[in-house]
């Protein structure tokens, strides 16, 4: 083999060669549609977490909607969270009232929103049921 013929070779391979793809965009992230009206939020933790160590931490009172952030009393100070980071706290005993334009009138109408438990709440009360049937029985 000549030095002519694997130079061609070589030439010919690296034309071949494909360049990498380029990195992954963002995902799109999912925003709760009852989150602008929502009255507390939790904060997603983007930082590395410990067992059993919670990914959300709050509620935090939102003090001010914005279109992309919301501007939430964190221990007292007022520190502003991205919509990505941020999750509805649906208290309990704590309607969210929400005003929708009328049509056919320049009137608002309240509407009674009324949220519904969360699958943490429902495990939490199967988890309080159990642990006191534990209890009654051992004894």
């Amino acid at each position: 083999m000549d030095l002519t013929s694997c130079t061609n070779g070589l030439t010919n391979a690296m034309r071949s060669v494909k360049p990498a793809s380029t990195r992954p965009q963002p995902t799109d992230v999912f925003v709760q549609p009852d989150l602008r009206y929502s009255t507390h939020i939790f904060v997603r933790r983007d930082s590395h977490r410990r067992p059993f160590e919670s990914a959300y931490e709050g509620p935090f009172k939102v003090l001010q909607h914005e279109s992309k952030y919301y501007i939430v009393d964190k221990n007292g100070t007022n520190d502003s969270i991205s919509i990505d980071r941020s999750k509805a706290a649906y208290l309990e005993g704590n309607p969210i009232y929400v005003d929708f334009p009328s049509v056919q009138s320049h009137n608002t109408a309240s509407t009674l929103i009324i949220p519904q438990p969360t699958h943490t709440m429902i495990l939490r009360m199967y988890l309080k049921i159990n642990l006191k049937r534990r209890v009654l029985e051992e004894e």
